[in-house]
């Protein structure tokens, strides 16, 4: 079997524009559906609850088990800083660009179907590995979880797709 070279410069507009197009897309589907962002819901009396938290700890995870159910993700309040959540989004898509790009690229030989088939079976790991393991361990909503797998899903595929067609 041959070994196929590194095509870095397909390789690196691939996973700029896939990086970009995955950014976009997840922003869209944010603003403009009812699940993810959206489906989430802040408490109205947050001082006694916090308080409380912030005795404890400013940095950790930690679960409720009395009368509720919750898994608490605890930072400092300087933590929720929208450049960096923006900042470290727009990283990870690019990382994901690169790995979609990645695959179009070692199955080059293959159909667009094939092609797709493969970045659809990677999305649907994703999918089952995190946003289900999230779903059942940490409490997630049926709602944001399921948004938010058919926002992965149709991401990847209309990313792989508009890789494969205008830029690979």
């Amino acid at each position: 079997m041959e070994e196929k070279k590194v095509d870095w410069l397909s390789l690196l507009k691939g996973t700029a524009v896939g990086g970009v197009l995955l950014f976009l897309w997840n922003g869209l589907t944010q603003s403009f559906t009812p699940w993810g962002i959206k489906s989430i819901k802040e408490l109205e009396d947050q001082a006694t609850i916090t308080e409380t938290i912030a005795r404890a700890s400013t940095n950790g995870v930690y679960y409720l088990k009395d009368k509720v159910t919750a898994f608490i993700a605890v930072k400092p309040e300087a933590y929720y800083s929208m450049p960096r959540y923006f900042t470290i989004e727009f990283v990870t898509e690019v990382l994901v660009g690169g790995v979609l790009t990645a695959i179009l690229l070692l199955t080059s030989t293959e159909s667009i179907v094939t092609r797709l088939i493969i970045i659809g079976l990677v999305a649907l790991a994703g999918i089952f590995s995190i946003d289900l393991q999230y779903w059942n361990w940490w409490g997630f909503s049926s709602i944001f979880t399921f948004g938010i797998a058919i926002n992965r899903l149709v991401g990847y595929l209309l990313t792989g797709f508009v890789l494969i067609k205008f830029i690979l």
